[in-house]
C-alpha cells in the first residue's frame, strides 16, 4: 500500500528520535511547533499535513500490522525503527509509489482548495462549452464559488476559447504522469452530463485500497502545483487557480503578532504580559519564528557558548531527543534554548555531516 511506503519512510528517517505519535501528528498536520520542527529536522516536510483526516485508531492498527509483518520493531516508550526486512520492503515500495510528489509543508490546505477550484472550473467550462448554464455544482463551498464568480470568470473573458485552452494545459500536464495517475485524475472530473467517480469507485476500478486513491490524488495535486509554479507561462489558466492561495509567513497567526512585538525590542516576558499569555507560549512563537524566518537571530536568547555546547551534544550522541540533549547539557541551558538551536541547526552544521 501507498501508506506503507509513507510510514516506513518516515520511521526510517526519524530512527527512534521521535515516537510514533509524533509521526502521526506530522502526517495529519498538527499546527504545533514540534510537528513542524520534526518535519524540518528529519527532512520530512513533504509529508507534513498530507492526510489531516487520518484517524488515530487506523494509524495505530497500521503500525501494529507493520510490526506483525516484521518490518518494524518498537520499544515500550513508543519508539520504532525499521528492520532489515523493513528497509528492503521500503525500497520496493519507493519504486512503486510516487512518494516524491508530495510537498506537504508547502501545500497543506492549499492542495484541497486548488482541487475544489479546478473541479468546479472544469465542470463550469465543460457546461458553458455546450451552452448549458443550468447544472448542479460539484463543489458546494462558498469560498470557492465566490472566487470563481469574482475572479476567475472575469479573467477568462480574455480567452477566445477557454475550453480549448484548459484542455491544452491539462493535456500538457498529464503527459508528465504515468497512465494510472493520469486516469485517476481524469476519472475524478465532472463535466457536461457526466459525473466524476467517487474515491470508492476509483478504488474498485483500479484495484486499489481507498487510502491509496486518496494519496495518489493528493500527490498528483502537489506535483501539479509544483509544475505550474515552476512554469507559469505554460499554464496561465491553471496558474490563475493558485492566485490568492498563498502561504502564511508562519503556521499560526498568533506567532505573527509576537513577531511584530519582538521587532519593537520587547522581551518575551513583556510580550507575555502584554498579550496575557504564558511565557512558554511566547517561547513557542519564537521557535516558530526561528523556523520560518531565515534572518531571525537567536543570539539574544542563546549565548555562543551555550549554542556550541548544544551542537556538540547533538554531534556526540547523534540524537535530536530533547530529553537526552538536556540531560547532557549544563543545568543553565533550558529546553527553549535547545529548541531554538535545533531550529537553526543547519546554520551551525556542515552539509556533509550525519547526525542520526
Amino acid at each position: 500500500m501507498f501508506f506503507e511506503a509513507i510510514l516506513l519512510d518516515c520511521i526510517g528517517r526519524i530512527n527512534e528520535n521521535r515516537s510514533i505519535a509524533g509521526i502521526y501528528h506530522m502526517i495529519t498536520g498538527k499546527k504545533s511547533i514540534q510537528s513542524v520542527q520534526d518535519a524540518r529536522i528529519f527532512q520530512l516536510e513533504t509529508y507534513y499535513g498530507i492526510c489531516p483526516s487520518l484517524s488515530k485508531s487506523y494509524y495505530n492498527s497500521f503500525i501494529d500490522q507493520l510490526m506483525k509483518s516484521g518490518y518494524l520493531i518498537s520499544d515500550s516508550d513508543g519508539f520504532c525503527r525499521l528492520t532489515e526486512d523493513g528497509r528492503s520492503y521500503l525500497t520496493k515500495l519507493s519504486l512503486r509509489y510516487p512518494i516524491s510528489y508530495f510537498n506537504g509543508l508547502r501545500y497543506t490546505g492549499k492542495d484541497s482548495l486548488f482541487q475544489e477550484r479546478f473541479y468546479l472550473v472544469f465542470q463550469l467550462i465543460s457546461n458553458l462549452q455546450m451552452n448549458e448554464r443550468s447544472f448542479i455544482p460539484i463543489v458546494d463551498n462558498p469560498v470557492v464559488t465566490d472566487w470563481i464568480k469574482k475572479v476567475f470568470l472575469k479573467q477568462i473573458k480574455q480567452e477566445v476559447n477557454p475550453a480549448v485552452a484548459l484542455h491544452g494545459e491539462l493535456s500538457q500536464l498529464l503527459k508528465q504522469f504515468p497512465n494510472l495517475e493520469a486516469e485517476l485524475f481524469v476519472n475524478r472530473l465532472t463535466g457536461y452530463r457526466h459525473y466524476g467517480m467517487s474515491l470508492n469507485q476509483l478504488a474498485e476500478k483500479h484495484g486499489l485500497e481507498l487510502l491509496d486513491v486518496y494519496f495518489y490524488l493528493t500527490g498528483i495535486t502537489h506535483r501539479f502545483l509544483t509544475l505550474i509554479q515552476h512554469d507559469q507561462a505554460s499554464y496561465p489558466l491553471l496558474y490563475l487557480l493558485t492566485i490568492g492561495n498563498y502561504e502564511n509567513k508562519f503556521i499560526t497567526k498568533t506567532a505573527n503578532e509576537t513577531y511584530h512585538l519582538l521587532k519593537h525590542n520587547l522581551t518575551p516576558a513583556t510580550i507575555a504580559q502584554k498579550r496575557n499569555l504564558k511565557l512558554n507560549t511566547i517561547y513557542d512563537h519564537i521557535v516558530e519564528i526561528a523556523l520560518y524566518d531565515d534572518e531571525f537571530q537567536i543570539d539574544l536568547y542563546v549565548s555562543r557558548e551555550s549554542r556550541e555546547t548544544i551542537v556538540d551534544v547533538i554531534r556526540t550522541y547523534k540524537t535530536y531527543k530533547l530529553k537526552t540533549i538536556k540531560s547532557n547539557c549544563p543545568p543553565s541551558i533550558d529546553y527553549f534554548q535547545i529548541r531554538l538551536v535545533i531550529a537553526k541547526l543547519n546554520d551551525y552544521l556542515l552539509e556533509d555531516e550525519i547526525y542520526v
